[in-house]
C-alpha cells in the first residue's frame, strides 16, 4: 500500500520543522545577533553556497554529459541552501550552533531568489538548449514551502529560548531536535525505497 505523496510531503516537512526548532531554540538570541555581525563567516558561508557549489554541480552535470533528468536534479541540491542538517551536525559535535542556526536562516532567506537564478543560468549552459526552459519545468512549490518551514521554525526557536530563558528547556529541545533528525533521516530512507 502506497503513502498518498501529500501525506508523505505533510510528515517530511513536520519532521524538518521539528528539527530546526529544536536545535535553533537551542541558541541565545544574542549568540545569534552576535553571529550577524560576523560578517567574514556570512559573506564566506552565502559564496560558497550559492557560487562555488552551483558552479560544482554545474561541472559535475557538464564533465559527466548526464542526461537533462539527473542533471537538473543535481543542479537544483547544489543551488539549494543547507542547514538543516549542518545545525543538527554542530549540535552533535559541539560546533558553533549559533553561527549554523544564522547562517541557515540567511540563506534560506537568500535562497528564493538564488535557487532559481542558478538553475536558469546552469540549467542553460549545462544543456545547450535555448528552445528549452527547464526553470518553468520544476514545481518550486515544495522546494519554497520547505524554505518556509526552515525559517519559520528557526524564528519560532529563537523567539521561543528567549521567552522561556531555561537552561532545562534548551536541553530539552536539543533532544527532542535531535531525535526529529534521526527520525527524518529514518522516514526520508524509508520512503526513498
Amino acid at each position: 500500500m502506497a503513502i498518498p505523496d501529500n501525506v508523505t510531503e505533510i510528515a517530511g516537512h513536520c519532521l524538518l520543522f521539528l528539527l530546526v526548532f529544536g536545535m535553533s531554540a537551542t541558541v541565545d538570541i544574542g549568540c545569534l545577533l552576535k553571529q550577524l555581525r560576523n560578517r567574514k563567516a556570512i559573506i564566506s558561508g552565502l559564496i560558497l553556497q550559492f557560487v562555488v557549489l552551483p558552479f560544482l554541480g554545474f561541472l559535475t552535470v557538464t564533465i559527466l554529459q548526464m542526461d537533462n533528468v539527473t542533471g537538473i536534479t543535481l543542479l537544483v541540491i547544489t543551488s539549494s541552501p543547507g542547514g538543516s542538517y549542518s545545525n543538527w551536525w554542530c549540535s552533535v559535535f559541539n560546533a558553533d550552533l549559533a553561527l549554523s542556526v544564522t547562517m541557515t536562516a540567511i540563506s534560506t532567506i537568500v535562497a528564493m531568489v538564488m535557487l532559481p537564478l542558478n538553475l536558469m543560468i546552469y540549467s542553460k549552459l549545462a544543456f545547450n538548449q535555448a528552445d528549452k526552459d527547464f526553470v518553468h519545468m520544476i514545481d518550486f512549490g515544495p522546494l519554497f514551502t520547505s524554505l518556509v518551514v526552515v525559517f519559520a521554525a528557526i524564528s519560532l526557536g529563537v523567539v521561543a529560548t528567549d521567552k522561556i530563558d531555561s537552561h532545562n528547556f534548551n536541553l530539552q529541545a536539543n533532544r527532542f531536535g535531535n531525535f526529529a533528525g534521526v527520525a527524518l533521516l529514518i522516514f526520508s530512507a524509508v520512503i526513498s525505497n
